[in-house]
């Protein structure tokens, strides 16, 4: 009689254990259980230093419950709900320090050798030279937070795994006389640097009139041939042969006027085919348009840096800290 009450009671005891794991009772003690009860540990010295191994024979094995104490916590919090941003070095210059994810930072660097435009500037695109065509390497700046600031990029350096090469300085408002000085590349928000392996006489900005130099000097990537329409307005009073004949004109080239559809004898028609049609009218006419100055500039370096195969592109600053990392 007493074995089959102790078996009785032994079913019942089960049952309600069984009871209160399925309905999470017991699951939502174990943190506080643990706390009481910890599971058996040893230590082991590596240095003075000690750590500790958890015993596989603990009460929550022997029960058969795996997992470790995160297991019995609350709600987990979703990525990124509570990311902690923290700021590289000011620049020194007044900005406000930039805040940098940890996560962003690559592998091997630490905050401290991070520039204070850590990926404001960016390597945007590169290609190596090769027999058949020049090498490219771009930087972007698309701070649209800072869309009134500008970044002085001029010494700043291109290192790669077989050469490296410094930003140069580049003329921004190029004049018709030709004796504009270069100065320091001031990236604005949209702006992109073009670097060439090529040479070129001049780097600068583009802008609209820009096109009319492709066709007096020799730049390897030609200047884009792209220049502002002509006034048709200016046009009425001419001859029809005058009008038919600068509606021929290619865009941004000079006029041959040793064409025989040329009409010597409209003095008016040749008048203003010899005004128009270079960089200097083209610079008188439009360099107060508010668009004039291109979002692009373009510098040769007479360098490549760039394996065709694999490389890893650093840009650093003036002071040798990282601005972006591109690995290919």
């Amino acid at each position: 009689m007493g074995k089959v009450i102790f078996i009785i009671i032994l079913i019942v005891g089960l049952g309600f254990g069984l009871y209160l794991y399925n309905s999470g009772a017991l699951t939502k003690s174990t943190g506080e259980f643990n706390a009481l009860f910890p599971a058996p540990s040893s230590s082991a010295s590596h240095g003075g230093s000690s750590t500790a191994t958890t015993s596989p024979w603990s009460f929550w094995s022997l029960l058969g419950v795996s997992g470790s104490s995160t297991h019995f916590v609350g709600p987990s919090i979703p990525p990124g709900e509570q990311q902690t941003y923290i700021s590289a070095p000011s620049s020194g210059s007044g900005s406000e320090a930039n805040p940098i994810n940890p996560a962003d930072i690559p592998a091997g660097y630490t905050l401290a050798q991070l520039s204070p435009y850590f990926h404001e500037v960016r390597i945007g695109s590169i290609s190596a030279a090769t027999f058949y065509n020049y090498g490219t390497i771009t930087l972007e700046y698309n701070n649209y937070s800072n869309s009134t600031g500008t970044i002085d990029v001029t010494g700043w350096m291109i290192k790669s795994n077989i050469g490296n090469e410094f930003v140069p300085q580049a003329v921004n408002l190029y004049d018709p006389t030709g004796f504009a000085p270069a100065t320091d590349i001031q990236m604005k928000t949209g702006d992109t640097v073009y670097l060439y392996s090529t040479t070129a006489p001049l780097n600068l900005r583009l802008n609209e009139c820009t096109g009319y130099m492709a066709h007096v000097a020799n730049f390897v990537p030609a200047l884009p041939n792209t220049c502002p329409y002509i006034d048709q307005s200016q046009l009425q009073s001419f001859t029809g042969q005058c009008q038919q004949f600068i509606e021929s004109v290619g865009q941004c080239q000079a006029p041959d006027m040793s064409s025989p559809q040329v009409p010597q004898a409209d003095y008016a028609c040749m008048q203003y085919l010899e005004n128009n049609f270079t960089y200097r009218s083209c610079f008188n006419q439009h360099s107060a348009d508010a668009n004039f100055l291109s979002n692009q500039i373009w510098v040769w370096t007479g360098a490549n840096i760039v394996d065709q195969y694999h490389n890893t592109i650093l840009l650093l600053d003036k002071n040798g800290l990282l601005v972006d990392l591109y690995n290919y």
